[in-house]
């Protein structure tokens, strides 16, 4: 009995998941903060084919400054929300020094969510960057999501 041919994801280029970094602008940044893995969304900017972002002191900053190697991952929708796409980079994290800040972070567009001054420019500059696209099938099965909050409250 034959099944039916299933979608195969296609392994994007490096030049197209730098096209869709820079159609994003927030993303997912695992670390390894003492041991332990944790996630947080930022707010980012692609520059010179690195990721850079701001923050605050905290569990981020201080696993980004122990240089160990990081991963950062995006996604999105493409046209019509007929396919997907996600790109992960992995790379080396480092503070920018001052006065170094590139003038892409100025567009207001790119401001945190989270409200607070975040002092401390990061730059991962990548080891690896990898993506994949593939269409998505049965949209009802997921579109559009539901939000359960409220009936937490």
């Amino acid at each position: 009995m034959a099944t039916p041919q299933q979608p195969q994801a296609e392994t994007l280029t490096e030049d197209e998941c730098w096209r869709y970094l820079e159609s994003a602008y927030i993303g997912r940044l695992a670390v390894i903060n003492r041991a332990v893995p944790e996630i947080f969304p930022v707010n980012f900017v692609p520059v010179d084919r690195t990721i850079l972002f701001r923050t605050a002191p905290g569990a981020k900053l201080n696993a980004m400054l122990s240089s160990t190697p990081v991963a950062f991952e995006t996604d999105g929708l493409g046209t019509y929300s007929t396919e997907v796409w996600s790109v992960v980079v992995k790379g080396i994290p480092g503070q920018v020094p001052e006065g170094e800040a590139p003038v892409e972070l100025a567009d207001p567009d790119r401001e945190p969510w989270l409200p607070g001054p975040k002092d401390h420019l990061i730059r991962i500059t990548p080891t690896e960057v990898t993506g994949r696209r593939f269409p998505v099938h049965s949209r009802t099965r997921w579109w559009p999501p539901l939000d359960f909050s409220s009936d937490w409250t």
